[in-house]
């Protein structure tokens, strides 16, 4: 059992250190690296990595904000197209009814009385 929690242990140590050995500046000077991380993070395709993760996790980024301002566009396409045929849809009805109300004006009425 001890073993197990030592093994554990030092997995998660192994691990905490190769998270920070990631973020670690790669420059002597701290003060340096820091403005090179905000502007990274503020514009993240401005210093390409070396790292195939890093660039799969840009590449990932970027397909995800094209595809989400082309369904973007498309919703906005589609609401567009849905509002003009709703405009045509009440305009034929319009005209629709106008000559039905124009045709029962003109025609005779032939009204019968069925009262016995």
């Amino acid at each position: 059992m001890k073993t197990r929690h030592i093994l554990i242990s030092s997995l998660f140590m192994a691990l905490a250190g190769s998270a920070m050995a990631q973020n670690a500046p790669t420059s002597g000077n701290a003060v340096a690296a820091a403005p090179m991380s905000a502007a990274s993070t503020t514009t993240p395709s401005a210093v390409p990595s070396n790292d195939p993760f890093v660039q799969k996790r840009q590449a990932d980024a970027d397909a995800k904000a094209e595809y989400k301002a082309q369904k973007k566009a498309a919703k906005q396409e589609y609401k567009a197209d849905k509002k003009a045929a709703k405009e045509q849809l009440k305009q034929e009805k319009m005209e629709s009814t106008a000559q039905r109300n124009e045709a029962l004006a003109t025609s005779p009425a032939t009204k019968t009385d069925r009262t016995p």
